[in-house]
């Protein structure tokens, strides 16, 4: 589990950087970009090896956990959804992993795992499409 929470769910925590020239000690970050449980990825460890990542957190007990921001809806199969407040995106680059890939374009990912196109802005309440 991802986020910048430093709860014991957490297994990795992250932090928001400083981009430029600027340095810590100088420049103050007053509002995260990460959200306190941003994600849990679920790899298989035998073949064929499949990563799965899902929006949110998960507290203790191991239900899911969105803050009250979170944009939340319920699928046609009935089934609860919803994105973090800050989003958790992702983006595949064009040619692969290796010295020559161009940025690719960056996609959200759902509670459910579902990919979608950007919001509006980070925080909307507003889904992006369905990919």
């Amino acid at each position: 589990q991802v986020g910048r929470s430093t709860e014991s769910p957490i297994d990795f925590v992250v932090t928001d950087t400083i981009s430029g020239n600027l340095h810590s000690d100088e420049t103050q970050i007053t509002q995260s970009t990460i959200s306190r449980f941003a994600c849990r990825i679920v790899c298989d460890r035998n073949p064929p090896y499949t990563a799965r990542i899902f929006a949110a957190g998960f507290d203790s007990s191991k239900n899911i956990f969105l803050g009250e921001k979170a944009a939340k809806w319920k699928n046609p199969d009935g089934h609860m959804d919803g994105l973090t407040t800050n989003g958790v995106l992702v983006m595949h680059p064009k040619g692969g992993f290796t010295e020559e890939s161009k940025p690719g374009v960056w996609r959200e990912i759902s509670v459910c795992g579902d990919v979608y196109t950007l919001r509006e802005t980070r925080s909307a309440q507003h889904r992006g499409k369905l990919v």
